[in-house]
């Protein structure tokens, strides 16, 4: 592995500061707000902040049809002009992969279960609904300055560790979960433009994950919050990411021997809640942030039977046995099995701190916020789920606003 003075010697920056106030000078301000999202190259190694080597990296899977080499590693983000003294961060979700079956036998077998390569454009962000819409007057954030962090590590957004897998047939591949490395990217990129660009913090933050991003939000929201001061108000939320697992994928994927090396990046704050084991995480994880960061409001949201959470859960219950990932009896018990643990970790997450809250809405669909059912859905006590997000953000006092813990239970399959 290159030490610092070679990896500082390597490339520079992601993209000066001077380029952005060059666009900046050159572009008026309403340009700006009205312009398309742009793509940064954020490939070179880097020495971050802290001291530690970052290497920014897509997974480097095998690539289709023969298999023979490496998938395309580079990494890039996307960002949109707006208004600069109010940021969103948005985490990306696709998927997850922990042992030779998911990382490497199910792209082998043409059904990868993540994203082994940022598929995402310009052009293709700039087609999306949800909070990303510009144009809906409901939208919270229609004019924040908005960062989109893409995944494509398989490591939900933790990892800054290359694992060799090895698949019989194949042979021995290397996966490069540098998830957090990604992220860590993004944000020196953004210490540099607020620092050299806009001069001052922004005023409002809203940190923001679909999925596999959920976890990336909740997970990244230490190091995003040491980076702000005290009166920037801070709002961070986590889209169908409720984080219930068993055991074996605890074992292989989130202790300090894991694969995805997630220890290297454990924040202080959430370091007692990984450590206690499985089936406390979720519970833990919701109370460490909470309690470490009571300026802070932090929410969560999901369906109570979502259908691609139960079948990641159904996978790691069923790991050596593929055949049974998408077994409708095996299915229908951890449906089961997800709901009851999903909908009491919210409960209880809620019942034992002030500054979280929770939407549990009804049906099977997964994620809401990178689509228009953001708009629509008020399955959970006739409340709508983009009014409790808009008061989650923008309310000052929540005393009998719509930012409150609601549910569809009983009456939660469509």
């Amino acid at each position: 592995m290159p030490n610092q003075e070679m990896i500082m010697k390597m490339v520079p920056r992601l993209l000066t500061a001077a380029a952005v106030v060059t666009l900046c000078s050159a572009v008026g301000p309403q340009a700006l707000a009205e312009a398309g999202w742009q793509q940064v190259d954020a490939s070179a190694p880097f020495i971050d902040r802290t001291g530690k080597a970052r290497f920014p990296s897509c997974s480097g899977a095998p690539e289709p049809p023969f298999f023979l080499t490496p998938s395309p590693t580079a990494f890039s983000f996307f960002y949109r002009m707006g208004n600069s003294d109010k940021l969103v961060i948005a985490f990306d979700g696709g998927g997850a992969c922990w042992d030779p079956l998911t990382c490497l036998g199910s792209v082998v077998a043409g059904d990868p279960v993540y994203d082994p390569v940022i598929d995402e454009t310009p052009a293709g962000l700039d087609a999306t609904g949800g909070l990303a819409d510009r144009d809906n007057p409901d939208n919270p954030v229609a004019d924040y300055f908005q960062v989109f962090i893409p995944y494509c590590t398989g490591d939900l957004h933790t990892g800054s560790r290359d694992t060799q897998y090895a698949l019989p047939g194949l042979g021995v591949r290397t996966i490069h979960h540098r998830g957090y490395d990604n992220v860590v990217a993004v944000l020196e990129w953004l210490i540099d433009y607020y620092t050299n660009v806009v001069g001052h913090p922004p005023r409002d933050v809203f940190v923001a994950g679909a999925s596999a991003g959920g976890y990336g939000a909740f997970f990244a929201y230490p190091a995003i919050d040491e980076l702000l001061p005290w009166w920037t108000r801070k709002r961070a939320f986590s889209d169908s990411a409720n984080g219930i697992i068993n055991q074996d994928f605890y074992d292989r994927a989130l202790t300090p021997e894991g694969v995805w090396g997630i220890w290297e990046n454990m924040p202080p704050q959430l370091a007692n809640a990984f450590a206690s084991g499985p089936d406390a995480l979720p519970i833990a994880l919701n109370q460490s942030l909470a309690w470490s960061y009571p300026r802070t409001r932090f929410g969560q949201y999901t369906r109570a039977f979502d259908a691609v959470q139960i079948f990641y859960l159904n996978i790691a219950k069923n790991l050596n046995s593929p055949e049974l990932w998408t077994d409708p009896t095996q299915l229908v018990v951890t449906a089961l099995e997800w709901s009851v643990k999903a909908r009491a970790s919210m409960a209880i997450s809620a019942f034992t701190t002030f500054n979280y809250r929770f939407y549990l809405g009804e049906g099977f669909e997964h994620t809401a916020i990178a689509d228009n059912s953001v708009y629509t859905e008020d399955s959970a006590q006739g409340v709508r789920l983009i009014d409790w997000l808009d008061d989650m953000i923008n309310r000052r006092f929540v005393f009998r606003s719509d930012w409150r813990n609601v549910t569809c239970f009983q009456d939660c399959i469509p």
